[in-house]
């Protein structure tokens, strides 16, 4: 018997979730524990098994699924949790975290001085996280044409790029793609520039 997990949004957070399938003994079953992120929020795990289908969205739950189909939910605590998973806990890689670097305008080189401080976090993540790879998207406000700002946002993305490398980050380990307009952070109307919109993303993962 397999139980099939499927996360869902239902809420503002992600879901995580343990899944131990144990079905090598007959009469084990596979278990599936919600665990909350660091905020404690908690998103929702849908467990289908041949004949039943069953929710959990609160903090700790956790699903049992029989090879006979049936679903049993009960609820741990976190130092249950901890004691039972506490290795396989320790062996997850770290949450994504994401950065933003703004930019002066029409520049795709110089930073906003606010990105000062981002700058010097993102190095201090850095320093400590285990093979990163790294996702670099370059935007820009809505001032000048499509193809310009396209150019421009990919610039951007190519000048913090180059500044992961001399930090140490191996160029294939890093993503660089220019989203130009398309995605402003602030809406305004066409031609209007904000600092806001012109930044880099980076995620870590």
């Amino acid at each position: 018997m397999k139980a099939l997990i499927r996360t869902d949004r239902l809420g503002p957070a992600t879901a995580f979730v343990i899944a131990t399938c144990l079905c090598a003994c007959s009469s084990t079953p596979d278990r599936i524990t919600l665990l909350p992120d660091p905020q404690g929020n908690v998103g929702a795990v849908v467990v289908k098994s041949a004949s039943k289908t069953q929710v959990i969205d609160t903090a700790y739950a956790q699903a049992d699924v029989a090879q006979n189909g049936t679903i049993e939910v009960t609820t741990q605590s976190p130092s249950n949790v901890a004691g039972r998973y506490g290795d396989l806990l320790a062996a997850r890689p770290p949450r994504p975290e994401t950065f933003t670097i703004n930019f002066l305008f029409d520049s795709a080189t110089e930073l906003a001085p606010d990105s000062a401080a981002t700058v010097a976090k993102l190095k201090t993540v850095l320093a400590s996280w285990p093979a990163p790879h790294l996702t670099v998207v370059g935007h820009t406000d809505l001032a000048g044409s499509d193809d310009f700002n396209d150019r421009l946002s990919m610039r951007r993305a190519q000048t913090v790029a180059a500044f992961l490398v001399k930090a140490g980050i191996p160029a294939r380990q890093i993503e660089t793609a220019g989203r130009g307009k398309r995605e402003p952070v602030v809406r305004t109307p066409d031609g209007v520039p904000n600092q806001k919109n012109r930044r880099v993303v980076i995620i870590i993962q």
